[in-house]
């Protein structure tokens, strides 16, 4: 901040001192966001696509894209199509990239082939949304 500041009073004074017209134009370039939230409900999905609707319409998320983790108990449910219908149309529709946990998945005895091909799973998801956010994610708490 201080350099700035000293960069733009040694502008200005070379400015007045050539009696030339000053122009100042502010290029900052906005970097877009990318965020990640962890549910241990598959049924968040939906509310979380229409959340990322809203945040891609407003400027001030400056909103590239989101992830999803699912943990805990809530992956059996990801091999149940009459489940899986709607909430897979919700990550389309939001263009949501959804990981399950891979120590859940595991825990649950989950048939990780029987997941929708939509449903990326990671590891670990506490430990893959740590590494997101010291990646520099926002990471959001439900």
């Amino acid at each position: 901040m201080a350099v700035s500041a000293l960069l733009l009073a040694a502008c200005t004074q070379t400015a007045e001192q050539n009696n030339e017209p000053m122009a100042v134009a502010e290029t900052t370039e906005v970097k877009k966001k990318d965020y990640l939230t962890l549910t241990s409900n598959v049924q968040q999905i939906k509310a979380i696509a229409h959340a990322v609707s809203l945040m891609q319409q407003d400027e001030m998320y400056h909103f590239n894209s989101m992830e999803v983790v699912i943990c805990g108990q809530t992956v059996t449910e990801l091999t149940r199509p009459e489940v899986m219908e709607p909430i897979l149309q919700a990550i389309a529709d939001a263009n949501l990239q959804v990981k399950a946990c891979g120590f859940s998945v595991n825990g649950q005895k989950v048939d990780s082939s029987q997941l929708p091909p939509q449903i990326e799973v990671v590891e670990n998801g506490i430990a893959y949304a740590l590494s997101k956010q010291l990646a520099g994610y926002e990471v959001l708490g439900l």
